[in-house]
């Protein structure tokens, strides 16, 4: 990037409020930046040190580093929807490949877009827990499905001055299970492809390294990677830089909403003459969502929840008029009232606002309907919490 974006980025996280709540730093983009920044891996992984602070950790009990065995492993939420840790790697060579994995594991939890085991020589991928190891809600221990985390979704992985794309593949032994001393605790597990695009010594007996690594996950339906075996080496990478710039961008914000799960508004439906757009700078997701100018244009945004009850959703959003978008906020066809999205300095700042309501256990339709001629502001995401 630029001597001067990168500056600015510096400064910004330099001066970012080191006294937040357990929430994410990030939300809005670095005051100033344009459409196209870009952030460099040192300058990304430096805000994700610095983000990683007792304030924003999620787990309240820590995990195990994989190869040490020592229980030192904490995550932290580092920007909205984005978690990352730092550990050991340890090598994980499930699938279908030679060099077989000492607890002689021929599967991977989760597979390839034509229902393949994953090849650890092939697709590099990290390793979570397969369940709360807890058997509590919420759990103490940064359990993935509590974090709109699924199969195959994408992280970035830093090691050695090398930053690479890998995505979510295996999971780590359940309560049910005794294979070895492996618990769903652990944190540091990866693919063999992994340790080899990281040098790595890459061996599944001998391979490995004891700390070092930080592996920084993307929740979200947006950052699934999809492919097969053959290319999902290929399309992680694709989606690198990407992701250093979404991070980069969210990271240097000054708006920071609460802590919780993200849900893209890219991830909805929109009414007639709606739009995903991506023309403004400081979104987070690969866009955000334009509805239609006309009252009653709306943006249906899916989220999921573990249990049901009331719930507070942080809606991102931008409105760079001369005037509030005043919006109705519906879930599940059920209107619970009007929010007003007050202006914002211009279409590239970003704001929140809040909203309190109740959500069923599992899936949920949250509506977002302008009231006005002018449709509802710009959605980027909401965060339920």
């Amino acid at each position: 990037m630029a001597a001067t974006a990168a500056f600015a980025l510096a400064t910004q996280l330099a001066i970012a409020n080191a006294h937040a709540s357990p929430a994410p730093h990030a939300a809005a983009g670095p005051a100033g930046a344009q459409a196209g920044t870009s952030y460099t891996a040192a300058e990304v992984l430096a805000g994700v040190k610095k983000n990683s602070t007792a304030a924003n950790q999620v787990n309240t009990k820590p995990h195990i580093n994989t190869m040490t065995r020592a229980q030192n492993v904490n995550v932290y939420q580092v920007a909205t929807g984005v978690y990352a840790y730092s550990s050991g790697m340890a090598i994980d060579d499930d699938g279908s490949d030679p060099d077989p994995d000492p607890d002689h594991q021929g599967d991977t939890t989760f597979h390839d877009s034509n229902g393949k085991a994953l090849a650890a020589h092939h697709v590099p991928f990290f390793v979570l827990g397969d369940d709360c190891w807890d058997r509590k809600t919420p759990c103490p221990h940064f359990f993935y499905k509590e974090h709109g985390m699924s199969g195959r979704q994408f992280a970035l992985m830093f090691y050695n001055g090398k930053v690479i794309g890998s995505i979510f593949g295996d999971t780590q032994t359940a309560n049910d299970q005794t294979t070895s001393d492996n618990d769903s605790r652990e944190l540091g597990e990866a693919s063999v492809k992994a340790a080899q695009l990281l040098g790595i010594p890459s061996s599944g007996t001998t391979g490995g390294v004891d700390n070092g690594v930080t592996v920084v996950m993307f929740s979200g339906p947006s950052w699934v990677v999809n492919g097969a075996n053959a290319d999902l080496n290929n399309n992680a990478q694709a989606l690198v830089q990407k992701a250093l710039d979404t991070l980069g961008a969210a990271m240097a914000g000054t708006n920071p909403p609460p802590g919780g799960t993200l849900f893209e508004a890219e991830s909805g439906t929109l009414s007639a003459g709606g739009t995903f757009d991506d023309n403004h700078s400081g979104f987070t997701g690969t866009g955000f969502a334009n509805t239609a100018n006309a009252a009653g244009a709306y943006v249906d945004i899916p989220v999921t929840v573990s249990a049901a009850g009331t719930k507070t959703l942080t809606i991102r959003y931008s409105d760079g008029t001369s005037g509030a978008r005043p919006a109705t906020i519906s879930v599940n066809g059920t209107s619970h009232g009007t929010l007003d999205f007050p202006v914002t300095a211009d279409w590239d700042t970003w704001s929140t606002v809040s909203i309190s309501v109740p959500l069923n256990a599992g899936a949920n339709t949250i509506r977002i309907a302008g009231t006005t001629s002018g449709g509802a502001a710009n959605i980027d995401s909401v965060t339920v919490s």
